[in-house]
């Protein structure tokens, strides 16, 4: 079938009853079976070869595939089950909206996989090669760690070339080809000391919140010195060092023993997370050392950074495909948000692009659906003339 014709058997209607499906299915980070049996029966339904299921309770994830018919390129289409495990209101759906935990990051991209396999299979499965479909929990931090797709990847995961069917609101209708890495470090400074009132307290106790603010200071400037020295990626915003929480003390007079401070630290295609290590532990390791206190960081890996060459079969293919449909260049652009891309292209050395849904609600519980826009999009090729074959 030729595109034209694929393109017009898309029916957005059917792709939004797909999300309303996944989203009424709760998956929290951690606990993602319940979705990835739903995901697994709404695969087979569209055509796919489904299995072998992953053994391992702990890490619930469904791997399908549909060959075509003659030998190609394998393509992986991947994406996240899970979703922020924080309260929500209960699923709601009207002609424009879906309203959920997880309808826009990312069983929107989800259902959009189901989509493509249903047209391909419907359609005789005329194109060579191979799609792959990975879908897999234990995606969103700090609960989640990626650790079920690092177990694929370890396992042995293969593939020509790879889609994220996930994006970010700053980069829709761009073709996303390098992404920051980042790291989650947690700071603990304590005093020999236990908590007690502040009348009780020893001269040495001010010492913590001493420390900590010249903590908070030096990771300040660090972050300062980032962003004016790291500027010259031409995709990407410059390199951060992000302070997102900051907990001293827990009653208005009592002297703590201890103080905690979260944050991120995000970084370019070119230096390693072992180097951004050590420069935070450098950093810490300078400061005055306070009688009584202790500085403990720890850092934990949330994606490395990665960049794919422009000039990459995929890149151009996804390229061609929106110009076929829209008449219009798609931008290359780079993300500081981690997706599994930060897995695929540099531990899985497969060449990963990002395509997918406007997350402009991405942790958030709404998806805007658009059908009428949507179906603008998809029909222009009536417009423009497509007429060349897959």
């Amino acid at each position: 079938m030729t595109s034209a014709g694929l393109l017009s058997s898309i029916r957005m209607e059917r792709v939004a009853e797909d999300i309303w499906t996944l989203v009424n299915v709760p998956s929290p980070t951690g606990r993602e079976q319940k979705a990835a049996q739903a995901y697994a029966e709404m695969l087979r339904a569209a055509g796919a070869e489904v299995g072998p299921e992953e053994p391992d309770p702990r890490r619930p994830c469904v791997l399908a595939r549909l060959k075509g018919n003659r030998p190609g390129r394998r393509i992986l289409l991947a994406g996240h089950l899970d979703h922020i495990a924080v309260p929500h209101a209960a699923p709601a759906r009207d002609a424009r909206t879906i309203s959920g935990r997880g309808s826009a990051d990312m069983k929107s991209g989800l259902a959009a996989i189901v989509e493509i396999l249903r047209l391909l299979s419907a359609a005789g499965r005329d194109f060579p090669g191979e799609i792959m479909v990975a879908a897999y929990g234990m995606h969103e931090a700090p609960i989640g760690d990626s650790s079920t797709l690092t177990h694929l990847i370890q396992r042995g995961i293969a593939a020509d070339a790879a889609i994220v069917m996930e994006s970010d609101h700053s980069n829709r209708d761009k073709a996303v080809v390098a992404g920051a890495g980042q790291c989650i470090w947690n700071l603990t400074l304590r005093r020999a000391e236990a908590a007690c009132h502040e009348l009780n307290r020893s001269p040495e106790a001010d010492h913590l919140l001493e420390c900590a603010l010249r903590a908070a200071a030096a990771l300040r400037a660090q972050d300062q010195f980032l962003r004016q020295s790291t500027a010259g990626h031409s995709l990407l915003r410059p390199e951060s060092l992000f302070i997102g929480q900051m907990h001293y003390g827990d009653f208005y007079n009592r002297a703590p023993d201890v103080c905690t401070m979260q944050g991120t630290r995000r970084w370019h295609p070119g230096r390693s997370f072992d180097s951004v290590q050590k420069e935070i532990r450098e950093l810490l390791s300078a400061l005055p050392a306070f009688p009584g206190v202790t500085v403990q960081c720890d850092l934990r890996l949330t994606g490395d950074a990665y960049e794919v060459s422009p000039d990459e079969s995929i890149v151009q293919a996804l390229r061609l495909a929106w110009q076929t449909v829209t008449g219009t260049i798609m931008p290359l652009a780079g993300t500081s948000v981690v997706t599994d891309a930060n897995r695929l292209a540099p531990l899985a050395r497969i060449p990963t692009v990002l395509i997918g849904f406007d997350n402009e609600h991405f942790n958030e519980d709404l998806l805007e659906l658009g059908i009428e826009a949507l179906d603008q999009l998809f029909n222009r090729h009536k417009r423009i003339g497509i007429s060349r074959a897959d």
